[in-house]
């Protein structure tokens, strides 16, 4: 990606918080949003906390903060992909071990009810 965020015609709207709901296992996050919408002009714009900012008008170091921003949502949302499939292939890998341990036709030697009986019976 290029130093500089300013090909095309594009809006970058950064706002104060929104909330991300990933999936089971990940907590509602606060984070920066960032988004690029199209715009019909061409001039492109920053919207920050509901002010509008010309592109042009930005100091280099703010473009480069710009796209470190963009940069790292882009990664955590790619993260957040991973996490969902590795949470898949864990699922998988469970069903498939159950399969394959019920075939070989094993007993077990004790069966675990829950997480509360096994805290009552480790305090004891």
């Amino acid at each position: 990606m290029d130093s500089l965020f300013t090909i095309g015609k594009i809006t970058h709207t950064i706002g104060r918080h929104y909330k991300t709901i990933m999936s089971d296992f990940e907590n509602v996050q606060d984070n920066t949003a960032v988004s690029e919408q199209s715009t019909g002009s061409d001039q492109q714009t920053l919207t920050l906390d509901g002010r509008v900012y010309p592109m042009n008008a930005l100091p280099a170091e703010a473009i480069n903060v710009l796209n470190d921003l963009i940069r790292s949502e882009t990664e955590l949302n790619e993260h957040r992909f991973r996490m969902r499939q590795l949470s898949a292939a864990q699922q998988t890998l469970t069903v498939a071990l159950n399969k394959l341990v019920e075939n070989a036709g094993i007993a077990p030697i004790s069966t675990i009810e829950n997480n509360e009986s096994n805290s009552k019976e480790e305090a004891a």
